[in-house]
Parts: C-alpha cells; sequence; structure tokens
C-alpha cells in the first residue's frame, strides 16, 4: 500500500470534474505544485467540500494513485475570508495564485514562493496597505525568487555602487547616472532601495513599509518592464483588476 504524504500549502484553483468529484491545485512547501483528484469533494457534506475551496491553505494528505494523487484530508488554517468579501481584493487574490502558480515547479521545494504567497494574501486582505503597493511587492519578490530581479547595488556598466541612477532595458540591470542611456527608467534613491530591501527580506516583513505616489509610480515601471519581458503572455486575473480597478 502507498504511504501518505502530507504537505503544507494553499489550493490553487478547485474545479469540478464530474457530479460530485473535484479536480484540485496546490501549490506546497514539499511538492511544489500538485494536481489531485478529491472525491466527492463536491457534494455539500462532504468534509472536503469547503477545505478544497480556492485560498483555503493549511495541510493537505494525499494517496499516491497509478497516474494521480488523491486527497483524503486537509486541515485548514486560514481561509482568508476577508478576501471573498471585497471583489477588488479578490481580483487581487486570484491574480497572486495565477501568478505563482505559472512559476511553480513540480517535484520542488517551494517553500519560499509558499510563505511568499502566504503573507501577501494575508497582506492583501488587511486595511493596512493599499492593495497596489501589495502587488508590486508580491510581484517583485516573485521575479526574485525566480532569478529574474536584478539586485539594484551595483552599476552593470562601471561596477559602481548605485545609489541614485536608472534601470537600462537594454541591460535589463540599474546604472548609475554616468552610465545612463535613452530610455532608460529613472530611479530615485528610495526606489533603489525598495527593490533592494524586497529582495533581501522575507515574510511579513516585505510588507512592513509604505511608498509614497512618486516612489510607487517608479517601482511600478520598471517592475511592469520585467514582468512583460518575463511571461508569454498576461494572466487573465490580471485583466480584471484592470477592470475594476478602471485601469483600462
Amino acid at each position: 500500500m502507498a504511504v501518505q504524504i502530507t504537505v503544507t500549502g494553499v489550493v490553487l484553483s478547485s474545479m469540478p470534474i464530474d457530479e460530485a468529484d473535484k479536480r484540485v491545485v496546490l501549490l506546497t512547501r514539499e511538492m511544489g505544485r500538485v494536481s489531485c483528484f478529491a472525491r466527492g469533494a463536491k457534494r455539500m457534506n462532504s468534509p472536503l467540500s469547503a477545505k478544497t475551496r480556492t485560498f483555503a491553505f493549511g495541510t493537505f494528505t494525499l494517496n499516491p494513485g497509478k497516474n494521480a494523487f488523491s486527497l483524503s484530508q486537509a486541515e485548514i488554517s486560514d481561509y482568508f475570508e476577508e478576501l471573498v468579501k471585497d471583489i477588488e481584493k479578490t481580483a487581487y487574490g486570484y491574480y497572486f495564485l495565477e501568478l505563482a502558480g505559472n512559476f511553480a515547479r513540480e517535484n520542488a521545494d517551494e517553500s519560499e514562493l509558499v510563505s511568499l504567497l502566504y503573507f501577501s494574501l494575508k497582506a492583501l486582505g488587511g486595511n493596512t496597505l493599499p492593495a497596489k503597493l501589495v502587488q508590486r511587492v508580491f510581484e517583485i519578490k516573485l521575479l526574485a525568487i525566480n532569478g529574474f530581479c536584478p539586485d539594484f547595488s551595483v552599476c552593470a556598466v562601471c561596477k559602481k555602487p548605485v545609489k541614485e541612477g536608472f534601470f537600462r532595458p537594454d541591460l535589463m540591470q540599474a546604472v548609475d547616472s554616468d552610465c545612463m542611456k535613452e530610455g532608460a527608467y529613472p530611479l530615485s534613491r528610495s526606489a533603489l532601495y525598495t527593490f533592494r530591501f524586497i529582495r533581501e527580506n522575507s515574510g511579513k516583513r516585505l510588507f512592513s513599509f509604505t511608498l509614497s505616489d512618486e516612489v510607487l509610480k517608479e517601482v511600478e515601471a520598471v517592475t511592469e518592464f520585467l514582468l512583460t519581458h518575463t511571461w508569454d503572455r498576461e494572466p487573465e486575473s490580471r485583466k480584471m483588476i484592470r477592470v475594476l480597478t478602471g485601469e483600462g
């Protein structure tokens, strides 16, 4: 008999596949992205019905099968109820799940990604930081985890420390003022510090600061460039955010 596996993570998606069952995709610390079947979970009286809802975070017990895992039980510690009560926060939350799922690997240690997703959803559900700032922190750290974010500390051209400078799209790196080129994005000291802070920290500490509108715009411009040069197409959930927030 196959040995059961217990993993910790979050439900990225949950989809009915027939009259009674669901296909659930998890992001887990121990095994990365995992797909499994939850037998009978579509029935309202099933113990797995609520526990397989999108956003549910906790521990999940999996039974290895010949071709796929089946979910036998789950203990949920957080449903992120504060997100589903607000349509805009729900949209941001789905975007975080979709983006994390796109970057997640199968059969890999994704502890750092799970931690980022958990604390990002907690910050999103709170009322301390604007959703747009939480979004950018999540995106930058996600890029950094996966090796797609420059360190923003040393000029890519002259190798001197960058205290105030620019981001050069042609190099995908930060440069100081003497090494800038037409088309570069300006980066103030605060913007550079923001990128370095997010790269170097993790967990709850990622959401321990605020930014002025001016600095946030600088950070957003560079983050947008990095994102659009990383993914093949824009996530569908991100398009919904634009509709709900009136950004076009």
